[in-house]
């Protein structure tokens, strides 16, 4: 029998955010605001914002999966969070604070949920040893990686090649996500920097690395798209255009078709469309994509089940509905893979922290 796995979710854990009220100069983090509507600025970062407090709701998550039929979900943390901007001593506390409250929340309900972690990837080799620990400490085979690092610094940056190298290594799945850092001009208005920029950000991410060569260098890189890859799939005859007739995409050594690089990725199914998502599907094929919810945002797919259901066929749902990534996640203790599995090497809150209690 399928387990229904939701691959983008979201989450800001309780005891995180009661560990960065206490002790907000440790993290980096300033608050204002109230108790109810707190304000955050990472250190580092120009960018204010408000924390949305339905991310620390738990109670509210487990009604919400059962509602939509999700068995599992991959607790990413709030992208918000990625916190590139910090200085690198900051970044790594940062991280691992998430990490370790991300970890307390699987632990204590394991049959639901699988933790994603954060990686501060302000330096290569920080990022590989806080990915080691999550895995080694907490079982976290998977890390969301937010689509930019600074406003001239890409996940193309050479820098980052010994990241990939090991993420390729561990099979780490590489939760890719868009985040609002920086909003371009034009988009400040009618909500335009979530339903142009998310998905521009995607675009610009993924061509970035394949004009540059990181998936030829990196080929067996797990990295899943958000938002059924933003624009990329819709244009990806413009891509192979300009890499026909245009010498800057081939400038770097990228000799391949840009479709055969994304019939290499993943793609969650938040499309909101039935016709959409089959022609996603046409494209590169239902083993590449994987049920999306984006829980708790309003932007989500409110029935994500419905929808892989109502656009797929019935001889591929089960794989777009957890099987792919529970083979890709090791989900399954019996798979043979030599483990740890997240769901049996988990250690206990009181294992791990000094306050193992949830707030």
């Amino acid at each position: 029998m399928t387990t229904v796995c939701d691959t983008h979710a979201h989450i800001v854990p309780p005891r995180m955010l009661k560990a960065l009220r206490k002790d907000s100069d440790r993290y980096g983090v300033t608050f204002t605001g109230g108790e109810k509507k707190p304000i955050v600025q990472l250190a580092g970062s120009n960018y204010i914002r408000p924390l949305p407090m339905f991310l620390t709701h738990l109670d509210q998550r487990i009604e919400t999966m059962d509602r939509q039929g999700v068995d599992i979900q991959i607790l990413s943390g709030w992208v918000d969070f990625s916190a590139y901007t910090m200085p690198l001593d900051l970044g790594i506390k940062f991280s691992e604070l998430q990490n370790e409250c991300i970890a307390e929340v699987v632990a204590d309900n394991p049959s639901r949920y699988v933790g994603a972690a954060n990686v501060p990837l302000q330096d290569a080799a920080s990022a590989i040893k806080v990915m080691q620990d999550a895995r080694n400490k907490y079982g976290l085979r998977a890390a969301q990686i937010a689509t930019y690092l600074g406003p001239n610094r890409f996940l193309d940056d050479p820098s980052l090649d010994p990241f990939w190298a090991a993420a390729q290594e561990m099979g780490t799945f590489l939760i890719f996500h868009p985040y609002d850092e920086q909003r371009p001009a034009g988009l400040h208005d009618f909500f335009l920097h979530n339903c142009i920029g998310y998905p521009l950000q995607t675009t610009t991410a993924i061509v970035r690395m394949m004009f540059s060569g990181v998936f030829d260098r990196f080929p067996g890189l797990q990295i899943k798209v958000p938002h059924a890859g933003g624009f990329l799939p819709y244009q990806i005859e413009r891509f192979q255009h300009a890499a026909d007739f245009r010498p800057e995409p081939r400038s770097k050594g990228f000799e391949g078709r840009p479709v055969d690089v994304l019939k290499r990725l993943y793609y969650d199914t938040i499309t909101f469309s039935p016709a959409t998502l089959r022609y996603l599907i046409d494209l590169v094929g239902a083993d590449r994509l994987m049920l999306g919810s984006d829980y708790p945002f309003e932007m989500g797919d409110p029935d994500p089940v419905a929808s892989v259901t109502a656009a797929v066929d019935e001889k591929h749902c089960s794989a777009v509905l957890g099987d792919t990534v529970t083979e890709i996640m090791c989900l399954r203790e019996c798979c043979g893979c030599g483990g740890p599995h997240p769901q049996q090497s988990m250690n206990s809150p009181s294992d791990t922290t000094t306050n193992g209690s949830q707030s």
